[in-house]
């Protein structure tokens, strides 16, 4: 009986112990922080890119390709993502649509044309400033991104439900070298939002 009773709270130490470090993590990487979407403005910017229609669940290679080559030519990038579609909505997940690319900072804009005449899949669009429903979330390593799907997401799905824009995008922009490194999320609104529609 002794032995069981041992076994038993060996069990639920261990449990326990589990428990404690997922949540850790989850903590770590902000899953219980409060996530307010504000009224803001985006833009202006270069934006050097590519279409891709493919599941948004296989763009991590797409990303590892646009770094590896843009990072050769500019030092001061930022990448962006134009997300069209939601994937619960489509009949076929491996339809949805993006824009993925890239602005860089003023003093390297003039090396954006040499990269295009190198880089015939690369088009350019110009992102004029637009207003935007606007949130920011830390980016500690790549499980962030499970924890966006799980908390941003949800959020961006209600405010289309109760606007109902005839048109919409999401725009990411990951800010990654930068000291406090993080994912800005924005939905252009009003004036110029359509500029946003590259398909």
């Amino acid at each position: 009986m002794n032995i069981l009773k041992n076994n038993f709270k060996f069990a639920c130490a261990v449990g326990a112990g589990i428990t404690g470090i997922i949540s850790g993590v989850y903590w770590y990487h902000g899953a219980f922080s409060n996530v307010e979407f504000r009224d803001s403005k985006y833009g202006p910017y270069d934006f050097v890119y590519f279409n891709r229609v493919g599941s948004y669940e296989t763009l991590g290679t797409e990303w590892v390709k646009i770094q590896n080559e843009v990072q050769k030519q500019f030092s001061s990038i930022h990448f962006i993502g134009i997300y069209y579609d939601n994937p619960e909505q489509l009949n076929d997940p491996k339809q949805a649509r993006a824009a993925l690319g890239f602005a860089v900072g003023n003093c390297e804009k003039d090396k954006i044309k040499i990269f295009l005449d190198n880089h015939p899949t690369y088009k350019f669009a110009q992102l004029p400033e637009v207003q935007s429903h606007s949130t920011s979330f830390p980016y500690k390593s790549y499980f962030s991104f499970k924890v966006v799907k799980d908390k941003i997401y949800p959020r961006v799905k209600d405010f289309v439900f109760e606007k109902k824009p005839k048109t919409y995008c999401l725009v990411e922009s990951y800010l990654f070298q930068v000291q406090n490194r993080k994912i800005n999320f924005d939905i252009p609104i009003g004036e110029n939002s359509q500029s946003y529609l590259l398909f």
